[in-house]
């Protein structure tokens, strides 16, 4: 890892703080000064900022209640962004957008192998929405949507659906194709009004309020990655078959 990357995802500064650091000649590596912002940092390289060790960056993990009106890109418009207070957050990415019109659920991260492992669709991780529409559900729509949906020589995988209460259903996605809730729920023939995503597998929105955030729990990334891995595995196999 490039040095100026390994002391700014260990909290030292920004990027370009820390690149101001090195060359003014602060920052050492196994007791020698390196001024090179680009200098190789190796797994068990002691590195020290103004004659303090600087310990191994950490990976960082954020379930986020994102607010509508909010996007997922770092724009100069409101992003998710934003809403962080974290020395990392210039590292973060998500894994798994929403749209600007669509609020809930949104995970951060600065580990790129588990946002891959989120997002592929061989993880079959299920999305969980709660959407307002205008219209009732009945039978034959829940049918086409249990047993995929093909829009426009595109087939969405089976879904789950079912109807909370009048005017709400809740949907449940294994996959995160482009305006996938959207567009299963226009095809049935309803009109939604309000986007939820209130679980993303084991992590759930539960004592977040719109716009704020907490850090993933070990256990509930372990739990996650074990299902991933698990779904991954078992897709490899029956294409084998």
């Amino acid at each position: 890892m490039r040095l100026d990357r390994y002391l700014a995802n260990s909290g030292v500064g920004t990027r370009n703080q820390v690149k101001k650091l090195i060359r003014n000649g602060h920052v050492s590596v196994n007791g020698k000064i390196v001024r090179d912002p680009s200098f190789k940092v190796k797994e068990n390289d002691a590195v020290e900022c103004l004659n303090q060790r600087v310990e191994p960056p950490t990976h960082i993990y954020l379930a986020l209640y994102k607010p509508t009106g909010y996007v997922c890109d770092r724009v100069d418009d409101a992003n998710i962004f934003d809403l962080i207070v974290h020395a990392k957050f210039r590292e973060l990415h998500v894994a798994g957008r929403l749209d600007r019109d669509v609020e809930g659920l949104v995970i951060l991260t600065t580990d790129g192998s588990f946002t891959h492992l989120l997002i592929d669709p061989k993880s079959r991780l299920e999305r969980e929405y709660l959407v307002w529409v205008e219209g009732k559900i009945d039978d034959e729509m829940k049918h086409r949507v249990e047993l995929g949906l093909e829009l426009k020589q595109e087939r969405f995988a089976p879904a789950k659906i079912e109807e909370v209460e009048e005017g709400l259903v809740r949907l449940v996605l294994t996959e995160g194709k482009y305006h996938e809730v959207k567009r299963i729920i226009t095809a049935i023939g309803l009109r939604y009004k309000r986007i939820v995503r209130t679980r993303f597998e084991n992590i759930t929105l539960q004592g977040l309020t719109p716009g704020e955030y907490r850090q993933l729990k070990d256990e509930e990334i372990k739990a996650i990655v074990q299902v991933a891995t698990k779904n991954r595995l078992k897709s490899r196999q029956l294409k084998g078959l």
